[in-house]
C-alpha cells in the first residue's frame, strides 16, 4: 500500500533533478506520478537553454533521471521522460499539461549514496610518477589551467601525458578515441579529467575519471562549482559516489587568461590534496 511518504520521496527526487538541470537553464515538468506503480512521467523544457548540446544527451539524461528517482524510492521506478531533442525540436507544446514546471535558481543537489564510497588509492609522492590529464576541446580556461598544473607537476618530478577528448563521438570514432585514452592510462600512475562546466561535458569528464578509477588509478574529475552537484550524482550513478572531484570557481571560462592562470597556480595545492598527492 502506497503512503504519503512514498509520494513525497518521488517528489523530492524530481526536485533534486530539477536543481541539477537548472544549471544549464533547463526545467522539468511533472506530467504524472503514481507512487503505487511506481511511475513518473516528466517533460524537459529548453526555453531557457542557450546551448542544448551542453545539456546531458537524451539517453544519458534519461538514465540519470531514472537512477536518481529509483535510488530515492529504494526500488525500480518506471520513468518516462519527454525530451524534445529526440524529435529534433525544442517545442514541448504537444506534451500534456501536468502539475507544474520545476525551476530552481540555486542548485544544491545531493548525490545518491549507492556504489563504492571509497575514493580509491591516494596518489602519494609525485616524484617519478606519470600523470595522465584528460582535457577536452571546449574550454580554453582548462587548457590554461592544465598548462599551469603541468609546470607544477613537472617541477615536483612527475611526467605528464595529456589526452584531448571530443565529446559526443559514437561508433568507430568513439572506439578509436577510447582506445587512445586507455593507452595513455596504461602508462599512468594517476589521472584527472575535466572540465565539467556544462551538463554534457560534466558527464564526459566524470565518465573518463571513472574509467581511470576503474583501473585502480588515483583519479579525479574536475568541475566548476556550479556543476559539482551534477558531477557527484553522475559519479554515484556510475557506481562510485566516492569519486574525487576537484572544484574550480564558476564562472571560469569568462575570466581572462591572466586570471585563470593565477587561479590555477593558487589551486594547485588543492589539486594535490584531492588526489592525495605529495611533493
Amino acid at each position: 500500500m502506497a503512503t504519503t511518504t512514498d509520494a513525497a520521496v518521488l517528489t523530492g527526487a524530481v526536485d533534486e533533478l530539477a536543481q541539477l538541470l537548472s544549471v544549464d537553464g533547463a526545467k522539468l515538468r511533472v506530467l504524472a506520478m503514481d507512487e503505487n506503480a511506481p511511475h513518473v512521467e516528466l517533460a524537459v523544457d529548453f526555453d531557457g537553454v542557450e546551448c542544448e548540446e551542453c545539456v546531458l544527451p537524451p539517453d544519458r539524461l534519461h538514465d540519470t533521471v531514472t537512477a536518481v528517482i529509483s535510488k530515492h524510492a529504494g526500488r525500480p521506478v518506471d520513468v518516462v521522460l519527454h525530451d524534445p531533442r529526440r524529435v529534433g525540436t525544442s517545442d514541448t507544446s504537444n506534451v500534456p499539461v501536468g502539475q507544474q514546471w520545476l525551476e530552481v535558481l540555486d542548485p544544491a543537489g545531493v548525490a545518491p549514496d549507492f556504489g563504492v564510497p571509497d575514493p580509491g588509492p591516494a596518489a602519494g609522492a609525485l616524484k617519478g610518477k606519470t600523470v595522465a590529464i584528460r582535457c577536452d576541446v571546449l574550454w580554453h580556461s582548462f587548457d590554461w589551467t592544465v598548462e599551469e598544473w603541468t609546470k607544477s607537476l613537472e617541477a615536483a618530478g612527475a611526467t605528464v601525458l595529456t589526452f584531448r577528448r571530443t565529446q559526443g563521438q559514437v561508433g568507430a570514432d568513439l572506439e578509436r578515441a577510447q582506445a587512445e585514452y586507455e593507452a595513455v592510462l596504461a602508462k599512468a600512475d594517476l589521472a584527472f579529467s575535466g572540465l565539467g562546466n556544462c551538463g554534457s561535458c560534466t558527464s564526459w569528464s566524470v565518465r573518463d575519471a571513472l574509467t581511470a578509477a576503474g583501473k585502480g588509478l588515483p583519479a579525479a574529475a574536475v568541475a566548476t562549482e556550479h556543476f559539482e552537484p551534477l558531477a557527484r550524482v553522475l559519479a554515484a550513478e556510475g557506481g562510485r559516489p566516492g569519486l574525487r572531484v576537484m572544484v574550480l570557481p564558476y564562472p571560469f571560462d569568462t575570466l581572462s587568461e591572466e586570471e585563470v592562470r593565477a587561479h590555477a597556480r593558487s589551486l594547485f595545492p588543492q589539486l594535490l590534496d584531492v588526489l592525495g598527492a605529495t611533493v
